[in-house]
């Protein structure tokens, strides 16, 4: 048996301009933060949470609380529904099929990972028509 793990922004969905938008806006909106760099392979981490810690972190002199983590996700994922419900998201062309084929497969297994919130990434793939749920998922953490 084999296993098979799909990232999601840009593997499974096309969403990574629209999750780049989102992100630097709710920065913008919820914590007043301006001219952030956009190149996520600059930082640390490449995930959504330390993404965020790095920047609130070098920008207000300490990390962020619960709440402020909690308002700026929540702020995040509005913005995405937002934007999927002006425009639904777009699946990768043969993401569908691929996850179809592979889960019908006796000889393989399909899991998710992601550097997002699972909020996002269930939101994503559901505007792009996948379904998050169907799959064994791992957030992944750095810190």
């Amino acid at each position: 048996m084999r296993l098979v793990i799909f990232d999601i922004d840009g593997t499974l969905t096309q969403t990574i301009n629209a999750d780049t938008e989102c992100f630097v806006r709710s920065l913008a909106d919820v914590c007043g933060f301006t001219d952030v760099d956009t190149d996520w392979s600059r930082y640390r981490h490449a995930t959504d949470s330390s993404i965020f810690q790095e920047i609130y972190e070098a920008r207000a002199g300490r990390s962020p609380s619960l709440i402020e983590v909690s308002q700026f996700r929540q702020h995040f994922v509005g913005l995405l529904a937002q934007a999927s419900s002006e425009t639904p998201f777009a699946s990768v062309t043969g993401a569908s099929l691929l996850l179809s084929r592979l889960a019908d497969s006796a000889e393989h297994r399909i899991a998710l990972a992601t550097g997002g919130w699972r909020d996002s990434a269930r939101l994503k793939m559901a505007s792009a028509g996948l379904c998050y749920d169907d799959y064994p998922a791992h957030r992944v953490t750095m810190r």
